[in-house]
């Protein structure tokens, strides 16, 4: 028969070694947090009294030239391909609003301006980085 004396013993004995175990894991826990601690001399972040100042990058601004850049011609049927047309046709410089008016007109898939300008307006920046138009006083051209 279980005695009232046998359950507290045991209980007990398991008490003592979940305590033996819960000492062994905080010296471990210890010795690592002095580990960190000496490996690490100053702390990481910023100081106390500084504020968040902002460091400047430097832009290089990229100046158009005027010869023209060997470039694969566009696909038909691309906003790319619309565009240089456009050009082509009008045969004059022409503002970046104008041109996507003119475009937006000219499609029937798309019926608001403000999504379409958001699919024209990165495809003619990246024609002017590419080289493919020029930039002259605020409106493109092709180049000569």
């Amino acid at each position: 028969m279980i005695t009232l004396e046998k359950i507290i013993a045991s209980n007990l004995e398991m008490l003592k070694s979940q305590e033996s175990e819960l000492l062994k894991s905080l010296s471990f826990v210890q010795k690592a947090k002095k580990l960190f601690q000496s490996q690490n001399g100053k702390p990481k972040g910023r100081p106390k009294g500084s504020t968040n100042v902002r460091k400047k990058s430097a832009v290089r601004v990229k100046k158009a030239s005027l010869k023209s850049k060997s470039v694969r011609a566009p696909k038909p049927g691309s906003h790319l391909f619309n565009i240089v047309n456009l050009l082509k046709q009008k045969n004059a410089p022409l503002k970046p609003q104008e041109l996507i008016e003119t475009l937006f007109n000219q499609q029937t898939k798309d019926k608001d301006i403000t999504h379409f300008r958001s699919l024209i307006s990165p495809t003619l920046s990246n024609a002017y980085t590419r080289g493919i138009v020029l930039r002259k006083e605020g409106k493109y051209l092709l180049p000569a």
